[in-house]
């Protein structure tokens, strides 16, 4: 069998994973579980974190090697971008959440436990059911974009929420068992 055939016969058998095809969860500590299931319906883009393996170049003998000397997440954030519904509920929800973390007007800080939350994002088969999971531990929005409006533009409104996360895990494998 050629390799086109037997990548024909691996996607027959199991498919390919579509970017389309995810569901994002949140859970933070203002939570109600109606406007959390609004907030998780309205995500548009979501992304699945990443893991990065620092190194640096070892000189062992006339060889240089690279040496794995960690593991960190990658990044320090994640972007979800939603749709805005005329209420305007997502951003309130994130505002909400950003001034349990910290006072806008004494500029207080609360206690950690008290503000931070998790965050789901879920791989879907074309039936609509979980695959895989990612989960942002210790999670909390750090940045609100600008959300431009314009009179001469008659588009969705959107609006872009940075994450701050501590780590992540995967709902099963290797991962998954760093939970904290």
């Amino acid at each position: 069998m050629s390799n086109l055939e037997n990548f024909i016969s691996e996607i027959r058998k199991s498919d390919l994973s579509r970017s389309n095809r995810f569901e994002v969860e949140f859970f933070s500590p203002i939570d109600s579980t109606e406007i959390g299931k609004h907030v998780s319906l309205m995500c548009e883009d979501a992304a699945i974190p990443g893991l990065l393996v620092p190194y640096s170049p070892i000189k062992i003998g006339n060889w240089t090697e690279p040496r794995v000397h960690g593991i960190e997440y990658f990044g320090d954030n994640a972007t979800f971008t939603f749709y805005c519904d005329t209420k305007w509920k997502v951003r309130d929800y994130f505002e909400d959440w950003m001034t349990s973390a910290a006072n806008p007007i004494t500029k207080e800080v609360g206690f950690y436990q008290n503000y931070v939350g998790q965050v789901t994002v879920h791989a879907l088969n074309r039936q609509d059911q979980r695959e895989n999971s990612w989960t942002l531990i210790d999670a909390v929005p750090r940045n609100i974009s600008l959300t431009p409006v314009s009179q001469s533009n008659e588009s969705i409104a959107r609006v872009s929420i940075s994450m701050a996360y501590k780590l992540w895990v995967r709902a099963s494998g290797p991962l998954s068992s760093f939970a904290t």
